[in-house]
C-alpha cells in the first residue's frame, strides 16, 4: 500500500469518525431535549401567553392578530398550524408548545451543521497557509459544546419564546455570509437576503443586525464593484421581504417602524417608566400615556383595562398601545451606567454558562503556532465573529437576559476557533483532540445536571405542575363560560388559565408596582374586611363575573392561608375564586 493510500484511509477514518461524532451528539442534544421539554411541559410566562394568543387567532383564521409592534410574528406563525391541527385541549396546549420547540431546536441543529461546516472550511484555508488545522473531530467537538450551550442552557426548550427561533437565523445567516464571501453570486446575495428577512419575522432584533450581516458578506480589499452591486442586490431582498411586515406595523400605528420592543425596553430600563403594565405617566421628561389603564382605587391599587380583540390580558397583548405616549429620552450617564453593568452581566452569563468553553479557547489560543498568529488570524477573520459581538453590544445598550445571547455566542465562539493555526507535530493533534472531548464532555455535564434537577423537581418545578388548566376547567366546570370577564388578584400577565379557558382578564389588583414600590395585592388581603367588599365592588362593576387570586405558585401577598368564605379554594392549586353571581 503506498502512502497516499494510506493517506486516503486514514482520512476516511477521520471523517468517519467525525460522522460518528456529530450522529451521537444529535441523538443526545436531541433526546435530552424532549425530556427537559417534558418535565417543563407547563412552564410559561407572560410572554408566553402573548404568543400563544396570537398563535390561536391566527389558527382560528385570523392573520391579522399576527401584525404587533411588539410581538414578532415568526414563532405564532409557526405555532399556529400545529394548533390548528391538533386542537388541544385545556392539558395539552402548553406540552404542544415545547413540543414545537423541539422541532425547532432539531431545525436549529440543522442550521448550525451548515454554519459550522462552513467555518471548517475557513479554518482548513486559513489555517494551511500558515501550520496545521484542527482536527476534524476535535472541531466539531468544540462546534457541539459551544451549540450545546447556547440553545439547551442559555435558551432551553422550557419556554415560549422565539429565542431558538432566532438561534437558527443566526446560524444561517453566519452559513450564507462565509458562503458569499468565499465564492460570491446573485444566487447566494438573493439567499443572504431572504434568511436575513426571515430572521427579522422571527425576531425585531435581526432587521439593525441584517444591515450587519451584509457589511460583513461585502466588506473586504480590494473593493470589488461587483461584490458591491451583488452586496446591493441582497439588501434590496432583504427589505423588499421585510416590507409587507414594516408596512402593516407602520400603518397601524400611523409612523415608520420595524417594531417598538426596543423603544419600550429603553423607557423601560433607562428612563424609568414603570415596568410593563399600568403606566400612569412619569417620571419628568417621560411622557403622559395616550390611552392608560384605568386606576379605580388607590388601596388596594385596582385598575381596569377593557378592550376589544387584545387576548387573554390586555396591558401585555399589546403593551405598544397601553404605553402610547412615552418620550424615550437620552440621559448619557445612566445609559453608560446600564452599558457598563450590562456588559459586566453579559461576561458574567458567558463564564458562568460556558467557562470550560472560554478555558477551551484560550487553550487553543496558547497553542497557535504564533501569540501573534492567532491575533492577527482573529483580526483577519472579523466577519465571522463581527455579528454577535454587534449584537452583544446591542443587547447591552439597554437590557440583557441570557436567552437573548445564544445564537450571537456561537458566531463569537466560531470567529476564536476558526482562528487557530496550530504548530505542526502529533503531539499537538492529540492535545488538541483532548481539548476538544473534555470540551464537549463539561458541556455535556452541565446539561446532564440541569436535565437531572428538572426530571427530579429540584428545579423548574413550576414546569410540570399542571394548575393552570385545572383552573380553567375548574372555572368552566362552576358556571363561567368562553368569552366570559375575570380579574384578577396577582399577576394578570401570568394568567395562563385564563387563555386556556378562553376568559378575558378586565380587571386586577396587581401584586407588585414596581414605581412606588407598593403591593396592592398584599395591601387587599390585610385591609379588613370592609375595604375587601369595597374593592371586590369596584371590580364587579368593571363587568368581571369573578376575581381569581393565588393562580401563581409562591407569589407573597396573592392569597392567604385560610381562604374566608365565600371564596371557593380550587382544588390542587393554591388558587381561589370570588364568583359575583351565584352557580347555576
Amino acid at each position: 500500500m503506498t502512502d497516499v493510500d494510506v493517506s486516503l484511509a486514514e482520512r476516511g477514518l477521520i471523517r468517519s469518525q467525525a460522522r460518528r461524532l456529530q450522529i451521537g451528539c444529535w441523538i443526545a442534544l436531541i433526546a435530552i431535549a424532549i425530556v427537559r421539554a417534558w418535565f417543563t411541559r407547563y412552564e410559561f410566562d407572560g410572554d408566553a401567553v402573548s404568543y400563544l394568543d396570537i398563535a390561536r387567532a391566527i389558527a382560528e383564521g385570523h392573520p391579522a392578530t399576527a401584525v404587533s409592534a411588539y410581538w414578532s410574528p415568526g414563532y405564532p406563525v409557526l405555532l399556529s398550524p400545529f394548533l390548528w391541527l391538533f386542537r388541544p385541549n385545556a392539558y395539552w396546549e402548553c406540552p404542544l408548545a415545547h413540543f414545537v420547540n423541539v422541532l425547532i431546536l432539531a431545525g436549529t441543529l440543522a442550521s448550525f451543521h451548515l454554519f459550522w461546516s462552513e467555518v471548517r472550511l475557513w479554518h482548513k484555508n486559513y489555517a494551511g497557509e500558515y501550520t496545521s488545522e484542527i482536527p476534524e473531530g476535535a472541531f466539531w467537538a468544540l462546534g457541539y459544546s459551544i451549540f450545546t450551550i447556547a440553545t439547551l442552557n442559555l435558551i432551553t426548550v422550557g419556554l415560549v419564546h422565539p429565542d431558538l427561533l432566532m438561534a437558527a437565523f443566526c446560524c444561517l445567516a453566519g452559513w450564507t455570509v462565509l458562503r458569499f464571501r468565499r465564492k460570491p453570486g446573485i444566487g447566494r446575495a438573493l439567499l443572504l437576503g431572504l434568511v436575513l428577512a426571515l430572521g427579522y419575522y422571527a425576531k425585531a432584533p435581526f432587521f439593525p443586525m441584517g444591515i450587519v450581516f451584509i457589511l460583513c458578506a461585502c466588506i473586504g480589499w480590494p473593493v470589488s464593484r461587483r461584490t458591491i452591486l451583488l452586496g446591493v442586490t441582497a439588501l434590496i431582498t432583504f427589505l423588499l421581504v421585510s416590507a409587507p411586515f414594516i408596512a402593516a406595523l407602520s400603518l397601524a400605528k400611523g409612523r415608520l417602524t420595524f417594531g417598538d420592543a426596543a423603544r419600550l425596553a429603553y423607557a423601560f430600563y433607562i428612563d424609568g417608566v414603570q415596568h410593563y403594565q399600568h403606566w400612569q405617566g412619569g417620571p419628568p421628561g417621560s411622557g403622559m400615556p395616550i390611552h392608560p389603564t384605568r386606576k379605580l382605587n388607590n388601596y388596594p391599587a385596582i385598575y381596569e383595562f377593557t378592550a376589544k380583540d387584545m387576548g387573554t390580558y390586555p396591558p401585555w397583548f399589546d403593551p405598544v398601545y397601553w404605553n402610547e405616549g412615552t418620550t424615550p429620552h437620552l440621559n448619557r450617564k445612566l445609559q453608560t451606567k446600564v452599558f457598563v453593568t450590562n456588559l459586566i452581566l453579559e461576561f458574567q452569563i458567558i463564564v458562568d454558562s460556558a467557562a470550560g468553553l472560554v478555558c477551551a479557547a484560550i487553550v487553543l489560543a496558547m497553542l497557535a503556532s504564533h501569540h501573534r498568529r492567532w491575533t492577527a488570524g482573529f483580526k483577519h477573520l472579523w466577519f465571522i465573529w463581527g455579528p454577535g459581538t454587534v449584537a452583544l453590544l446591542m443587547f447591552a445598550l439597554i437590557h440583557v437576559e441570557p436567552r437573548f445571547l445564544g445564537g450571537w455566542l456561537v458566531m463569537l465562539f466560531a470567529g476564536a476557533v476558526c482562528a487557530c493555526s496550530l504548530p505542526a507535530g502529533d503531539g499537538t493533534r492529540r492535545a488538541v483532540e483532548c481539548i476538544g472531548l473534555a470540551a464537549l464532555i463539561t458541556a455535556g455535564a452541565v446539561l446532564a445536571v440541569q436535565t437531572s434537577q428538572e426530571v427530579l423537581g429540584v428545579d423548574h418545578a413550576a414546569g410540570r405542575s399542571s394548575r393552570n388548566p385545572l383552573i380553567a376547567n375548574f372555572l368552566l366546570n362552576n358556571g363561567l363560560h368562553t368569552g366570559d370577564r375575570v380579574a384578577v388578584i396577582g399577576y394578570g400577565t401570568e394568567a395562563y388559565w385564563a387563555h386556556l379557558a378562553r376568559l378575558h382578564v378586565v380587571a386586577e389588583i396587581p401584586a407588585h408596582i414596581t414605581s412606588d414600590q407598593t403591593r396592592p395585592a398584599l395591601d387587599f388581603w390585610e385591609s379588613g374586611t370592609e375595604q375587601q367588599q369595597k374593592a371586590l365592588s369596584i371590580l364587579e362593576q368593571t363587568g368581571a363575573d369573578a376575581v381569581v387570586a393565588g393562580s401563581q405558585l409562591s407569589l407573597e401577598g396573592s392569597v392567604p392561608s385560610v381562604v374566608p368564605a365565600p371564596w371557593k379554594k380550587i382544588d390542587g392549586t393554591d388558587a381561589c375564586v370570588y364568583f359575583f353571581h351565584a352557580n347555576p
